[in-house]
């Protein structure tokens, strides 16, 4: 067999895979909306086109961080398949060199990874021609701007990924290898990007190690300017010509120690030594001792006592597993690896800061980065490897026919996940710690770490968690499930940027928190208690569902399965599916009241429109005199247990201008109440538009050059229940 003949069947067999046109179509979508949503707005302000040659090559990049499962799905299926189907032993009796074997299907990978990121030009293609952008904002079309970014920056990032995560899958024989190599580029991305340039400020050592050239155009982001971004293509010249060598140069060396390294051979795992255990036959095979076998007899008991034994059990065993594994502990201690960076981050324009609870647990809470983007793709990552498990390794015929219920292996593996996150969580607050006695600060807040670590971050990765595993049993496909999962990340992350700007349509999203060594928490935990109930209570839907369609068995048809719910659908587990949906019902319309009814949600259209209109109801009045305030007397009565405040005060006016001035505009602001209004001579209220927050006051006698006049005011500050951001 032939290289040619195993490359044309790879390409074959994962071109009629439905997940590789779901990469290209997901890929396509997420960089349309990427440009669309983001790009345009910096487009104008940044003073360059929206298809600026700079612009592409910044999306391209973020196309090809984004399509790091397309590598890893590819990569790992191609160098792994052969050894998870157990079809290893005929495939490697076959006539076929090392060579041809693995250049075939590395070849196959690469070529249908460069395919896929073709659809981040098509997407840009999308984002320019579909209409939507200013004319204004888009430059001309040059196709040379596109070609240069695709092979200048995406195309040796999928040789370079796809070369090291092929060799990592084919080395170890597992294909979950591949993605903690993406995993691990992405953080080594990330560190070069944030830590080694940003922080420490070595460029020229950053602009070495990252993988994808993000710290190179981080640079010429500064250094360009507007005219260069919207006419400079992207080339292989000084640090990124130097950065796409060494990192080939890495990815063919991978390739080749892979070629000299990779045997078809059957690898068996050694044996612990045979005293005692028996002997070993010429060939080194263990030979058992006969002995008697005496087989107790064990009482049958399948009650509430047993299942939580039974539940307990999967916990464990997922715990373990995870923990003992070298994904788990690389993942993890990158994670405590990066809290250690903290002493970089303890300034502030070169002025050192304490190191105090408050700005340590900025460093490593839900928005810190880059803790923040790591923890969820450990959760991804974990979720599939705990779900798919015992098929993988040819178990699952054996554990479905266990006496055990439907729901134990679910709630077991949750579990599971929930003990790895809390340790993960209490090696982060020992490293939070270690990074403040080595800065000389011995203040120890731990009830404030327990309250911020494994209170409001650990319920935020457990309901991501809960979704992971959810979405790995509804899909019933382990790469297809690692893409759905990383599209709600992103859209959990991202949200906002895609134009979804309401927190009850994001799932596990909240107002957000803050914590100060003043005020403590404030008034943030009880809007985000209610957010979290009410989305614990989808999670609790999610479970139920997940519980129904639970894997069980041999066939897993569609068809199959929804007679399995069928069947599964119990009074108990109607009642919690009742239950939830009550709860969902309940606390989504008691958090729309307080952020629909009670405050006014406005979208970014909503903001934008609002400008519009103010600015076509009153835009006729800018630069007309008006008086200046010269002088200000405050009465402010704060009652902070209540979250109110009062405000009597007194400006001062005088007419700087040259002309009379019969009329004074007021502004006022939409979240406090604005009450009486004096002035010191008779004036008459001719417009009072509460909506747009604009005033008009007309002067019985007009206010002559130099002249003054008294402003007094009230304006009363009171929260009613909670918005939906922006919690004051």
């Amino acid at each position: 067999m032939k290289l040619g003949e195993i490359f044309r069947f790879e390409i074959t067999y994962q071109s009629r895979r439905v997940s590789t046109w779901l990469y290209v179509a997901v890929l396509a979508g997420l960089t349309f909306h990427m440009a669309r949503e983001a790009y345009v707005d910096n487009a104008r302000s940044g003073g360059y086109f929206f298809n600026a040659p700079f612009v592409i090559a910044v999306v391209t990049l973020f196309g090809s961080l984004m399509g790091l499962l397309v590598p890893a799905a590819l990569s790992g299926d191609v160098a792994a398949r052969d050894v998870q189907t157990r079809m290893y032993p005929l495939v490697y009796t076959t006539p076929v060199g090392r060579a041809a074997y693995l250049g075939g299907r590395f070849l196959a990978a690469f070529a249908l990874t460069a395919l896929i990121l073709l659809a981040v030009p098509v997407g840009l293609l999308l984002a320019v021609f579909v209409p939507g952008p200013e004319p204004e904002l888009i430059g001309p079309f040059r196709p040379a701007v596109y070609l240069a970014a695709y092979l200048v920056l995406a195309l040796p990032s999928a040789f370079v990924t796809s070369a090291l995560l092929f060799s990592m899958a084919a080395l170890s024989r597992r294909a979950m290898a591949s993605y903690l190599g993406g995993v691990l580029l992405f953080v080594a991305t990330l560190l070069s990007w944030q830590f080694v340039a940003v922080q420490l400020g070595m460029w020229e050592l950053a602009k070495l190690l990252d993988p994808f050239g993000f710290t190179t155009m981080a640079e010429l982001s500064k250094v360009w300017t507007p005219v260069e971004k919207n006419t400079r293509l992207i080339g292989l010249e000084g640090s990124l010509l130097v950065n796409r060598l060494l990192w080939l140069g890495i990815a063919v060396g991978a390739l080749a120690l892979t070629h000299l390294r990779f045997r078809f051979a059957h690898h068996t795992p050694r044996a612990r030594g045979s005293r005692g255990a028996g002997r070993r036959g010429a060939e080194g095979v263990v030979v058992a001792r006969r002995a008697p076998i005496a087989v107790p007899r064990v009482r049958r008991a399948f009650g509430a006592r047993t299942h939580a034994r039974q539940t307990l059990a999967f916990a464990w065993e997922s715990f373990r597993e995870i923990v003992t594994s070298w994904g788990g502990l690389v993942l993890a201690v990158l994670t405590v690896l990066l809290v250690l960076s903290g002493p970089e981050l303890m300034e502030h324009i070169g002025v050192p800061l304490y190191p105090t609870t408050e700005r340590i647990t900025a460093i490593i809470g839900v928005s810190g980065e880059p803790v923040w983007a790591i923890v969820p793709l450990l959760i991804v990552y974990y979720a599939g490897e705990l779900v798919w498990r015992e098929r993988e390794v040819g178990l699952s015929e054996i554990t479905d026919a266990a006496p055990v219920p439907d729901w134990a292996p679910l709630l077991g593996k949750l579990l599971g996940l929930a003990l790895v996150l809390a340790a993960l969580q209490a090696l982060m607050m020992a490293a939070a710690m270690l990074v403040q006695v080595l800065l000389g600060y011995h203040d120890f807040e731990v009830g404030v770490y327990v309250r911020i670590l494994f209170g409001l971050q650990l319920a935020d990765y457990l309901l991501f968690a809960l979704l992971a595993l959810v979405v790995h049993v509804l899909v019933d496909n382990k790469w297809i499930g690692h893409l759905v999962l990383l599209i709600a990340y992103a859209l959990e992350a991202f949200a906002q940027a895609l134009g979804i700007e309401h927190s009850l349509l994001v799932y596990g999203s909240d107002p957000g928190w803050e914590y100060s060594d003043m005020r403590g928490f404030g008034p943030f935990l009880g809007p985000w208690l209610w957010f979290k109930l009410y989305w614990g209570a989808w999670a609790l839907l999610l479970a139920v569902a997940a519980r129904l369609l639970w894997v069980r068995g041999r066939e897993r048809g569609p068809g199959w399965r929804l007679h399995l719910a069928r069947r599964r659908l119990t009074r108990p587990a109607a009642g919690a599916a009742v239950v939830a949906v009550g709860l969902i019902l309940t606390l989504g319309g008691f958090v729309f009241y307080n952020t629909n009814l009670l405050n006014e949600h406005r979208t970014a259209s909503d903001r934008v429109a609002r400008r519009a209109d103010y600015e076509r109801r009153y835009g006729r009045y800018e630069g007309i005199p008006q008086p200046r305030i010269t002088g200000t007397r405050l009465h402010v009565e704060i009652h902070p247990r209540r979250r109110e405040a009062e405000i009597r005060g007194t400006y001062l006016l005088v007419n700087r201008s040259a002309v009379a001035i019969d009329s004074v505009h007021l502004a006022t602001a939409s979240k406090v109440k604005t009450g009486a209004v004096r002035f010191d001579r008779p004036a008459t209220r001719v417009l009072a538009d509460e909506e747009l927050g604009h005033r008009i006051y007309a002067l019985e006698r007009p206010l002559r050059p130099g002249d003054s006049l008294r402003l007094s005011f009230v304006v009363h500050f009171r929260p009613r229940g909670f918005p939906d951001r922006g919690i004051d």
